[in-house]
């Protein structure tokens, strides 16, 4: 399946290739992922259920989540009759095309409350 992956240690928004679970921890060089919501098309967003513990990176696109992720982010489709992935609806460059920006934790730290 083809999915988003925004890596904000190395500033990159790529298209990858996912065929099951372990391929998602492997993108996201975590453990434990979970969903960290869903894009304006319906593709899940997967991230290191650890992050805010772990991560000093973070990628902020505030119309997809009104605060920052930590880590990697990693999009991919799922089929909402079944909940079985399948190809992401957006592409590295309809994600590279949104708002956002790469963060450090520090200025991650001094943004204060975002409401």
């Amino acid at each position: 399946m083809k999915g988003v992956l925004v890596d904000p240690y190395l500033k990159t928004i790529e298209n990858v290739e996912v065929n099951d679970w372990r391929d998602i921890q492997n993108h996201l060089q975590c453990m434990w992922f979970g969903s960290g919501g869903y894009d304006e098309g319906g593709d899940a967003i997967y991230v290191n259920d650890e992050g805010l513990y772990e991560e000093t990176e973070f990628w902020y696109a505030p119309d997809v989540y009104p605060y920052p992720y930590a880590g990697r982010v990693l999009f991919l489709g799922i089929n909402r009759a079944n909940g079985e992935s399948q190809d992401a609806w957006l592409d590295a460059e309809d994600v590279a095309d949104m708002d956002h920006k790469f963060m450090t934790r520090d200025e991650v730290a001094v943004m204060g409350d975002l409401h």
